[in-house]
């Protein structure tokens, strides 16, 4: 359908790179703004610690992503009988997976310890 090289092709591809820029700033941008803006009058809802939480996570998913891409692989792989061999890339690649599977894996472990109630208060 599309040959290699193609006029169309490379738009589109530009096209993607544009708005992953585009979202990935507006990610970071929303991310500060929602930390530094609202940082006062996020107050403890019924004891729990919402600001502490929010920057928790923050903190968790960059370490998360400086480690996943420091540990990731950099081993060319063969796909569509092409070798990828940019480094970068085969990182970045496994940054994302194992830092989805990590986030997945702790998101499963909140859940069950919340719901469990091992951490509530019983008021008397």
């Amino acid at each position: 359908m599309f040959e290699e090289g193609s006029a169309l092709v490379d738009v589109l591809l530009w096209v993607v790179y544009l708005l992953l820029g585009v979202v990935s700033g507006l990610i970071i941008w929303s991310s500060i703004h929602s930390l530094l803006c609202h940082q006062k009058t996020v107050e403890p809802t019924r004891g729990v610690p919402a600001r502490a939480i929010a920057w928790g996570t923050v903190a968790l998913l960059a370490i998360t992503l400086a480690l996943t891409f420091l540990l990731g692989s950099s081993k060319p792989m063969l796909i569509n009988n092409q070798w990828l061999k940019d480094v970068f890339w085969l990182k970045l690649a496994d940054m994302f997976i194992y830092t989805t599977m990590i986030m997945l894996v702790i998101a499963a472990i909140g859940v069950v310890v919340g719901s469990s109630g091992i951490f509530r208060k019983v008021k008397k």
